[in-house]
Protein backbone atom coordinates (compact mmCIF):
# COMPACT_ATOMS: atom_id res chain seq x y z
CA UNK A 1 0.00 0.00 0.00
CA UNK A 2 1.24 3.26 -0.62
CA UNK A 3 2.22 5.22 2.17
CA UNK A 4 1.19 9.10 2.70
CA UNK A 5 4.60 10.18 1.43
CA UNK A 6 3.88 8.77 -2.12
CA UNK A 7 1.40 11.34 -2.63
CA UNK A 8 0.87 15.36 -2.14
CA UNK A 9 -0.44 16.99 1.05
CA UNK A 10 -4.26 17.15 1.75
CA UNK A 11 -5.55 13.57 -0.25
CA UNK A 12 -7.35 11.80 2.48
CA UNK A 13 -8.14 8.78 0.37
CA UNK A 14 -6.14 5.97 -1.26
CA UNK A 15 -6.18 2.98 -2.61
CA UNK A 16 -6.19 -0.25 -0.44
CA UNK A 17 -5.51 -3.04 -2.60
CA UNK A 18 -2.86 -4.93 -4.59
CA UNK A 19 -0.20 -2.76 -6.15
CA UNK A 20 2.31 -3.34 -9.09
CA UNK A 21 5.33 -1.36 -10.25
CA UNK A 22 4.34 -0.69 -13.97
CA UNK A 23 7.26 0.58 -16.55
CA UNK A 24 6.18 4.41 -17.12
CA UNK A 25 6.80 3.82 -21.24
CA UNK A 26 4.80 0.61 -21.06
CA UNK A 27 1.55 2.38 -19.65
CA UNK A 28 2.66 5.57 -22.31
CA UNK A 29 2.68 2.60 -24.84
CA UNK A 30 -0.71 0.86 -23.89
CA UNK A 31 -2.78 4.39 -23.49
CA UNK A 32 -1.60 5.85 -26.38
CA UNK A 33 -2.25 2.96 -28.63
CA UNK A 34 -5.83 2.48 -26.98
CA UNK A 35 -6.97 6.22 -27.32
CA UNK A 36 -5.38 6.08 -30.90
CA UNK A 37 -7.78 2.86 -31.62
CA UNK A 38 -10.58 4.99 -30.75
CA UNK A 39 -10.46 7.18 -33.11
CA UNK A 40 -8.07 10.29 -31.26
CA UNK A 41 -4.95 11.69 -33.61
CA UNK A 42 -1.60 11.01 -32.25
CA UNK A 43 -1.25 14.23 -30.65
CA UNK A 44 -4.54 14.03 -28.99
CA UNK A 45 -3.83 10.69 -27.81
CA UNK A 46 -0.84 11.70 -26.30
CA UNK A 47 -2.87 14.86 -24.31
CA UNK A 48 -5.40 12.98 -23.33
CA UNK A 49 -3.12 9.93 -21.66
CA UNK A 50 -0.67 12.35 -20.55
CA UNK A 51 -3.01 14.14 -18.32
CA UNK A 52 -4.43 10.91 -16.27
CA UNK A 53 -0.79 9.26 -16.31
CA UNK A 54 0.52 12.68 -14.56
CA UNK A 55 -2.50 12.08 -11.70
CA UNK A 56 -1.13 8.50 -11.19
CA UNK A 57 2.71 9.71 -11.16
CA UNK A 58 1.73 11.77 -8.82
CA UNK A 59 -0.09 9.19 -6.36
CA UNK A 60 -3.43 10.03 -7.09
CA UNK A 61 -5.32 6.58 -7.93
CA UNK A 62 -8.87 7.90 -7.69
CA UNK A 63 -7.93 9.78 -10.91
CA UNK A 64 -5.31 9.47 -13.12
CA UNK A 65 -4.99 5.94 -15.75
CA UNK A 66 -8.68 4.77 -13.91
CA UNK A 67 -10.23 6.76 -15.85
CA UNK A 68 -9.04 5.45 -19.35
CA UNK A 69 -10.66 2.55 -19.71
CA UNK A 70 -13.92 4.40 -19.52
CA UNK A 71 -13.24 6.90 -21.66
CA UNK A 72 -11.62 5.05 -24.23
CA UNK A 73 -15.13 2.34 -24.06
CA UNK A 74 -17.47 5.67 -24.44
CA UNK A 75 -15.21 6.28 -27.15
CA UNK A 76 -15.46 2.76 -28.89
CA UNK A 77 -19.16 2.74 -28.50
CA UNK A 78 -19.93 6.39 -29.99
CA UNK A 79 -20.68 8.52 -26.88
CA UNK A 80 -17.96 10.53 -27.16
CA UNK A 81 -16.03 11.23 -30.42
CA UNK A 82 -12.58 11.54 -30.44
CA UNK A 83 -11.94 12.93 -34.16
CA UNK A 84 -14.83 14.98 -33.61
CA UNK A 85 -13.85 18.76 -35.24
CA UNK A 86 -12.97 21.62 -32.71
CA UNK A 87 -13.77 25.08 -33.99
CA UNK A 88 -13.85 28.75 -33.56
CA UNK A 89 -17.37 29.59 -33.70
CA UNK A 90 -16.94 33.43 -32.27
CA UNK A 91 -14.39 35.70 -31.74
CA UNK A 92 -14.07 39.39 -30.94
CA UNK A 93 -10.78 41.25 -29.63
CA UNK A 94 -8.76 38.96 -26.77
CA UNK A 95 -11.91 36.81 -26.29
CA UNK A 96 -13.45 33.83 -28.52
CA UNK A 97 -15.73 30.53 -28.00
CA UNK A 98 -14.88 26.99 -28.87
CA UNK A 99 -17.09 24.06 -29.73
CA UNK A 100 -16.35 20.62 -31.01
CA UNK A 101 -20.44 19.64 -30.67
CA UNK A 102 -22.31 17.77 -28.81
CA UNK A 103 -20.10 14.38 -28.44
CA UNK A 104 -17.10 16.32 -28.28
CA UNK A 105 -14.62 15.19 -25.78
CA UNK A 106 -14.57 18.32 -23.25
CA UNK A 107 -10.53 17.98 -22.71
CA UNK A 108 -9.77 18.09 -26.62
CA UNK A 109 -12.51 21.18 -26.79
CA UNK A 110 -10.82 23.10 -23.90
CA UNK A 111 -7.14 21.92 -25.14
CA UNK A 112 -8.00 24.14 -28.92
CA UNK A 113 -9.45 26.63 -26.43
CA UNK A 114 -6.59 27.96 -24.69
CA UNK A 115 -4.12 27.21 -27.89
CA UNK A 116 -6.19 30.37 -29.04
CA UNK A 117 -6.27 32.03 -25.45
CA UNK A 118 -2.19 32.13 -25.55
CA UNK A 119 -2.35 33.28 -29.52
CA UNK A 120 -4.68 35.99 -28.20
CA UNK A 121 -2.26 36.95 -25.24
CA UNK A 122 0.56 37.00 -27.67
CA UNK A 123 -1.51 39.67 -29.50
CA UNK A 124 -3.48 41.28 -26.66
CA UNK A 125 -1.62 40.66 -23.88
CA UNK A 126 -4.82 38.58 -22.62
CA UNK A 127 -6.56 35.83 -23.83
CA UNK A 128 -10.16 34.61 -23.08
CA UNK A 129 -11.98 31.47 -24.92
CA UNK A 130 -15.47 30.05 -23.96
CA UNK A 131 -15.04 26.55 -24.20
CA UNK A 132 -18.27 23.83 -24.68
CA UNK A 133 -16.69 21.48 -22.23
CA UNK A 134 -15.64 20.05 -19.24
CA UNK A 135 -12.18 21.19 -18.30
CA UNK A 136 -11.88 17.62 -16.34
CA UNK A 137 -7.96 18.06 -15.45
CA UNK A 138 -7.62 21.30 -15.19
CA UNK A 139 -3.36 21.08 -14.48
CA UNK A 140 -3.08 20.35 -18.12
CA UNK A 141 -4.14 23.62 -19.27
CA UNK A 142 -2.69 25.96 -17.30
CA UNK A 143 0.51 24.00 -18.18
CA UNK A 144 -0.05 24.98 -21.79
CA UNK A 145 -0.09 28.53 -20.60
CA UNK A 146 2.75 28.21 -18.23
CA UNK A 147 5.16 26.93 -21.06
CA UNK A 148 4.30 29.34 -23.45
CA UNK A 149 5.60 31.86 -20.31
CA UNK A 150 2.38 33.12 -19.76
CA UNK A 151 0.14 33.04 -16.52
CA UNK A 152 -2.80 30.15 -16.97
CA UNK A 153 -6.09 30.06 -15.72
CA UNK A 154 -8.52 27.85 -15.45
CA UNK A 155 -12.59 27.77 -14.45
CA UNK A 156 -15.12 25.02 -15.01
CA UNK A 157 -18.25 23.38 -15.00
CA UNK A 158 -19.06 20.17 -12.97
CA UNK A 159 -22.06 18.18 -12.60
CA UNK A 160 -24.71 19.02 -9.59
CA UNK A 161 -22.80 17.93 -6.42
CA UNK A 162 -23.36 20.65 -3.98
CA UNK A 163 -26.58 22.09 -2.33
CA UNK A 164 -27.03 25.59 -1.37
CA UNK A 165 -26.21 26.57 2.03
CA UNK A 166 -28.78 25.53 3.71
CA UNK A 167 -30.55 23.36 1.32
CA UNK A 168 -29.70 19.72 0.71
CA UNK A 169 -30.56 19.64 -3.31
CA UNK A 170 -27.76 19.04 -4.88
CA UNK A 171 -27.43 22.56 -7.59
CA UNK A 172 -23.89 23.76 -7.76
CA UNK A 173 -20.68 21.98 -9.15
CA UNK A 174 -18.04 21.61 -7.11
CA UNK A 175 -16.04 24.65 -8.47
CA UNK A 176 -13.12 23.03 -10.31
CA UNK A 177 -10.78 26.28 -10.55
CA UNK A 178 -6.46 26.22 -11.51
CA UNK A 179 -4.11 29.22 -12.16
CA UNK A 180 -0.87 28.34 -13.56
CA UNK A 181 2.37 30.74 -13.21
CA UNK A 182 5.80 30.45 -14.48
CA UNK A 183 8.69 30.60 -12.49
CA UNK A 184 12.46 31.18 -13.44
CA UNK A 185 14.30 28.48 -11.30
CA UNK A 186 11.88 26.85 -9.68
CA UNK A 187 9.30 24.87 -10.91
CA UNK A 188 5.93 26.52 -11.54
CA UNK A 189 3.16 27.84 -9.22
CA UNK A 190 0.24 25.40 -9.61
CA UNK A 191 -3.04 25.77 -7.89
CA UNK A 192 -5.16 23.26 -9.38
CA UNK A 193 -8.62 22.85 -6.27
CA UNK A 194 -12.11 22.54 -6.44
CA UNK A 195 -14.18 24.59 -3.32
CA UNK A 196 -15.21 21.62 -1.55
CA UNK A 197 -13.67 19.59 1.61
CA UNK A 198 -12.95 17.06 -1.15
CA UNK A 199 -12.79 15.55 -4.19
CA UNK A 200 -15.79 13.56 -5.43
CA UNK A 201 -13.92 11.02 -6.68
CA UNK A 202 -12.05 10.38 -3.26
CA UNK A 203 -15.87 9.65 -1.60
CA UNK A 204 -16.24 7.69 -4.72
CA UNK A 205 -13.19 5.42 -4.55
CA UNK A 206 -13.92 5.09 -0.78
CA UNK A 207 -17.14 3.82 -1.30
CA UNK A 208 -15.83 1.31 -3.99
CA UNK A 209 -13.14 -0.13 -1.22
CA UNK A 210 -16.37 0.01 1.43
CA UNK A 211 -14.78 2.69 3.66
CA UNK A 212 -15.74 5.36 5.42
CA UNK A 213 -15.22 8.48 5.27
CA UNK A 214 -13.44 11.34 7.80
CA UNK A 215 -16.39 13.26 9.37
CA UNK A 216 -17.22 17.10 7.88
CA UNK A 217 -16.98 15.93 3.91
CA UNK A 218 -20.66 15.48 2.79
CA UNK A 219 -24.04 15.20 3.32
CA UNK A 220 -26.51 12.93 2.56
CA UNK A 221 -29.54 12.78 0.66
CA UNK A 222 -31.77 14.74 3.28
CA UNK A 223 -28.55 17.44 4.23
CA UNK A 224 -27.88 15.52 6.97
CA UNK A 225 -23.56 14.72 8.15
CA UNK A 226 -22.77 11.43 7.40
CA UNK A 227 -19.45 9.10 7.04
CA UNK A 228 -21.13 6.66 4.87
CA UNK A 229 -19.42 7.27 1.31
CA UNK A 230 -22.42 5.38 -0.47
CA UNK A 231 -24.42 8.46 0.85
CA UNK A 232 -23.29 9.71 -1.96
CA UNK A 233 -23.13 9.96 -6.06
CA UNK A 234 -23.30 12.62 -8.47
CA UNK A 235 -26.35 13.16 -9.75
CA UNK A 236 -24.20 13.32 -13.71
CA UNK A 237 -23.33 9.99 -13.82
CA UNK A 238 -19.94 10.68 -13.18
CA UNK A 239 -19.67 8.37 -10.34
CA UNK A 240 -20.16 4.44 -10.99
CA UNK A 241 -19.94 3.32 -7.10
CA UNK A 242 -22.40 4.50 -4.46
CA UNK A 243 -26.13 3.65 -3.59
CA UNK A 244 -28.04 3.38 -6.37
CA UNK A 245 -30.22 7.17 -6.83
CA UNK A 246 -28.24 8.47 -4.11
CA UNK A 247 -28.05 12.52 -4.41
CA UNK A 248 -25.90 13.62 -1.45
CA UNK A 249 -23.87 16.86 -1.42
CA UNK A 250 -20.02 17.83 -0.99
CA UNK A 251 -19.97 20.54 1.26
CA UNK A 252 -18.50 23.72 0.88
CA UNK A 253 -14.68 24.45 1.64
CA UNK A 254 -14.88 27.26 4.18
CA UNK A 255 -18.75 26.97 4.61
CA UNK A 256 -19.90 30.22 3.62
CA UNK A 257 -16.94 31.49 2.00
CA UNK A 258 -16.81 28.18 -0.33
CA UNK A 259 -19.96 28.50 -1.08
CA UNK A 260 -19.39 31.76 -2.15
CA UNK A 261 -17.13 30.91 -4.64
CA UNK A 262 -19.02 28.14 -6.25
CA UNK A 263 -21.76 30.32 -7.00
CA UNK A 264 -19.57 32.65 -8.76
CA UNK A 265 -17.30 30.38 -10.35
CA UNK A 266 -20.24 28.24 -11.76
CA UNK A 267 -22.39 31.35 -12.86
CA UNK A 268 -19.07 32.52 -14.59
CA UNK A 269 -18.25 29.29 -16.09
CA UNK A 270 -22.17 28.98 -17.42
CA UNK A 271 -22.68 32.40 -18.57
CA UNK A 272 -18.67 33.25 -20.44
CA UNK A 273 -19.00 30.10 -21.99
CA UNK A 274 -22.83 30.29 -23.27
CA UNK A 275 -23.42 26.82 -21.84
CA UNK A 276 -25.80 25.44 -19.27
CA UNK A 277 -26.17 25.71 -15.22
CA UNK A 278 -24.53 22.73 -13.61
CA UNK A 279 -28.55 21.35 -12.23
CA UNK A 280 -29.30 20.59 -16.36
CA UNK A 281 -25.80 18.75 -15.98
CA UNK A 282 -27.96 15.32 -16.23
CA UNK A 283 -27.73 11.59 -16.02
CA UNK A 284 -28.83 11.12 -19.07
CA UNK A 285 -26.62 11.77 -22.12
CA UNK A 286 -28.87 12.07 -24.80
CA UNK A 287 -30.89 14.86 -22.87
CA UNK A 288 -27.89 16.31 -20.64
CA UNK A 289 -27.12 19.84 -20.92
CA UNK A 290 -23.85 21.41 -22.29
CA UNK A 291 -20.49 21.74 -19.77
CA UNK A 292 -18.93 25.18 -19.92
CA UNK A 293 -15.35 25.85 -19.25
CA UNK A 294 -13.48 29.00 -19.45
CA UNK A 295 -10.16 29.26 -20.12
CA UNK A 296 -7.24 32.61 -19.49
CA UNK A 297 -3.94 33.14 -21.01
CA UNK A 298 -2.17 36.16 -19.33
CA UNK A 299 1.43 37.64 -20.59
CA UNK A 300 2.74 39.23 -17.68
CA UNK A 301 5.42 41.27 -19.68
CA UNK A 302 2.43 43.42 -21.27
CA UNK A 303 1.63 44.50 -17.22
CA UNK A 304 4.77 44.06 -15.89
CA UNK A 305 7.92 45.21 -17.57
CA UNK A 306 10.82 43.99 -15.14
CA UNK A 307 11.72 39.51 -15.15
CA UNK A 308 8.69 38.31 -13.92
CA UNK A 309 9.84 35.01 -13.49
CA UNK A 310 12.86 36.66 -11.03
CA UNK A 311 10.56 38.36 -8.57
CA UNK A 312 8.33 34.48 -8.97
CA UNK A 313 11.23 32.94 -7.94
CA UNK A 314 11.88 35.49 -5.04
CA UNK A 315 8.43 35.16 -3.83
CA UNK A 316 8.70 31.65 -3.35
CA UNK A 317 11.95 32.01 -2.16
CA UNK A 318 10.51 33.97 0.71
CA UNK A 319 8.22 31.55 1.67
CA UNK A 320 10.33 28.82 1.67
CA UNK A 321 13.16 30.78 3.78
CA UNK A 322 10.55 31.56 6.62
CA UNK A 323 10.86 30.75 9.99
CA UNK A 324 9.60 26.66 10.46
CA UNK A 325 7.62 25.44 13.48
CA UNK A 326 8.95 22.28 15.42
CA UNK A 327 8.97 19.21 13.24
CA UNK A 328 8.52 21.32 9.81
CA UNK A 329 11.30 20.37 7.50
CA UNK A 330 10.68 22.70 4.35
CA UNK A 331 7.30 25.35 3.82
CA UNK A 332 6.23 24.40 0.04
CA UNK A 333 4.23 26.91 -2.56
CA UNK A 334 1.39 25.30 -4.66
CA UNK A 335 2.16 22.61 -7.09
CA UNK A 336 6.20 21.62 -5.70
CA UNK A 337 5.31 18.72 -4.32
CA UNK A 338 3.27 17.25 -7.01
CA UNK A 339 5.87 18.52 -9.90
CA UNK A 340 8.75 16.61 -7.98
CA UNK A 341 7.12 13.50 -7.65
CA UNK A 342 5.98 13.13 -11.08
CA UNK A 343 9.56 14.06 -11.98
CA UNK A 344 11.37 11.80 -9.21
CA UNK A 345 8.81 8.73 -10.86
CA UNK A 346 9.82 9.44 -14.67
CA UNK A 347 13.52 9.66 -13.71
CA UNK A 348 13.38 6.35 -11.87
CA UNK A 349 11.31 4.77 -14.89
CA UNK A 350 8.47 3.32 -13.20
CA UNK A 351 5.54 3.90 -11.13
CA UNK A 352 3.43 2.04 -8.23
CA UNK A 353 -0.15 1.24 -10.20
CA UNK A 354 -3.17 -0.40 -8.31
CA UNK A 355 -3.29 -3.81 -10.00
CA UNK A 356 -7.24 -3.59 -11.22
CA UNK A 357 -6.42 -0.54 -13.45
CA UNK A 358 -3.19 -1.60 -15.06
CA UNK A 359 -5.51 -5.02 -16.25
CA UNK A 360 -8.01 -2.72 -17.28
CA UNK A 361 -5.86 -1.10 -19.31
CA UNK A 362 -4.21 -4.58 -20.88
CA UNK A 363 -7.45 -5.73 -21.47
CA UNK A 364 -8.23 -2.51 -23.92
CA UNK A 365 -5.08 -3.28 -25.80
CA UNK A 366 -6.10 -7.06 -25.78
Amino acid sequence: MASSDDRTAGQWWDWHGEYVDVAIDELRMLGYAAYEAAGATTEDARFLFDGELDKTLQGDHARGIVYSPTNIRLARAGTLDLAAPIVVVRERGATALVSGGAHAVGRLVCKRAMEVAIDNARQYGVGVVGAHGGAGLLTQFVTMAVDAGMIGIVLSQTGPAVAPLGGYEPLLGNGPFAIGIPAGEHDPVIVDMSFTQTSASGVMLAAQQGEQIPEGLILDALGQPTTDANDFAPVDGSARTGREGAQGTLLPLGGHKGYAMLVALGLLSSLLSDTDAPWELTRDFAERGTTGSVLIAIDAGALNPHDVPARVDAFIDRLGDAPRKDGVDEILYPGQRSQQLRRERRDQGTVRVPVPHIEALRALAD
